[in-house]
């Protein structure tokens, strides 16, 4: 559940940027509803007439015109991926297979193929995906197809990249830096498996990816 007075709180008082820190879906929501409010103000608009900010619900409470939001914040935000060195640690190189092998783990991709590309011209195939993952560089048609599939992947798809598609995370880490993916639901997520250089564990920051909404 969001907790709208948080929202409220983070509207008015946004945190200090931290590359490090996990924003939460309500410094998303807070993050999002006030640049709708500025996006009115530049575009001349009336904020108090479309019901933004404090004029709307989320932020100015009950009695207010009714906040809607057609897009997810945590979807449109934009977040950077912390360095890709922060993932070359060595749980994130485990590889793991689901137990058909390989052969499920181009399956799994296959389908992820037929989700998200259906329509689209020149789609790839299941193993080519899985190869686009596994490359060290990226261009070309490989390079649109990742920018496409995370684009459009649904939160529950992320965790089986892994445990379905037998990925590392590092693999994963480095194709969004490739891409140049700044998706926030999707940094979010993968931020929680970085450790910083010298350190043992990034267990300080799985305890935020219930609340991120993408697990």
């Amino acid at each position: 559940m969001l907790d709208f007075a948080q929202v409220r709180a983070f509207y008015f008082d946004p945190p200090s940027p931290d590359p490090e820190r996990i924003p939460t879906r309500e410094e998303f929501t807070a993050r999002y509803e006030r640049e709708r409010f500025e996006d009115c103000l530049l575009r001349g608009g009336d904020p108090r007439a479309e019901g933004l900010g404090p004029h709307g619900s989320l932020v100015g409470g009950p009695g207010k015109p009714l906040t809607v939001h057609y897009v997810r914040p945590q979807v449109h935000a934009k977040l950077d991926p912390l360095p890709l060195a922060w993932f070359d640690w060595p749980r994130c190189h485990i590889r793991g297979f689901p137990p058909g092998g390989r052969r499920e783990a181009n399956l799994f991709f296959r389908s992820l193929a037929h989700s998200y590309f259906a329509g689209a011209a020149d789609p790839p195939s299941g193993p080519a995906l899985r190869r686009h993952f596994r490359n060290a560089t990226l261009a070309g048609p490989p390079h649109t197809h990742v920018r496409h599939l995370f684009a459009s992947i649904r939160g529950f798809d992320l965790n089986p990249l892994v445990a379905s598609g037998g990925l590392t995370i590092y693999e994963i880490a480095r194709t969004i830096h490739l891409a140049r993916i700044r998706r926030a639901d999707i940094v979010t997520w993968i931020n929680q498996f970085a450790a910083r250089p010298g350190s043992r564990s990034a267990g300080r920051w799985r305890e935020h990816n219930a609340a991120s909404g993408c697990g």
